[in-house]
């Protein structure tokens, strides 16, 4: 349905946006934890102090528990409640290009998480700030772990690929080919003066 301060662009609803740009900055700031974690400066450095500081590996857990939940919702809605019509002015391959970039998307948002938490499972780091436990969804077995959360680590470069990719094609749209697909997530936003 178009919205009333975008004509002719129709906007994805309320609760569509706001979970996508929540979600958008959890995974921001999941992925900065996760970078953060795995620097290998020196050993009391300013950075591994930081990470250490604020629990930066169990902060890490419960955020990708609660960004799976939130993903298993945001496809739940998706299914019930549909979405808008692609943009008109898209070519056939770009609207290919989006569906497959959001598909991939949507599926490393649940199996990060899932190769993060089998992984802690299978280290076994389950307790968090260190009172109170997640499940563990495998037995423990720490050889096993280091080849889970290297899949774990691969994917999230994957995804932090497929974002730039989705950030990058977004802004051409706006900047470039002045249409309405970053206002569908948008709207309030003004088309770019010509």
């Amino acid at each position: 349905m178009p919205h009333s301060d975008t004509p002719g662009v129709h906007v994805y609803r309320t609760v569509a946006r706001r979970l996508h740009w929540l979600m958008a900055g959890l995974v921001i700031a999941q992925i900065a934890a996760g970078l953060l974690m795995v620097y290998e400066g020196p050993e009391g450095s300013l950075v591994v102090r930081f990470a250490e500081a604020l629990s930066l590996y169990d902060g890490h857990k419960l955020l990708g528990l609660l960004l799976l939940a939130l993903v298993l919702f945001r496809l739940g809605y998706r299914i019930w409640v549909g979405t808008p019509p692609d943009e008109p002015s898209l070519e056939p391959w770009q609207r290919e290009a989006s569906h497959l970039v959001h598909a991939w998307i949507y599926l490393l948002l649940i199996v990060i998480p899932l190769l993060g938490w089998a992984g802690v499972s299978l280290y076994p780091a389950v307790v968090l700030f260190g009172s109170f436990s997640i499940p563990a969804i495998l037995e423990p077995n720490r050889e096993a772990s280091a080849a889970v959360l290297a899949a774990h680590r691969y994917g999230a470069f994957a995804l932090i690929g497929l974002i730039g990719a989705h950030v990058g094609a977004a802004l051409y749209h706006h900047f470039v080919r002045r249409d309405g697909v970053l206002r569908r997530m948008l709207p309030t936003l003004r088309p770019p003066r010509r």
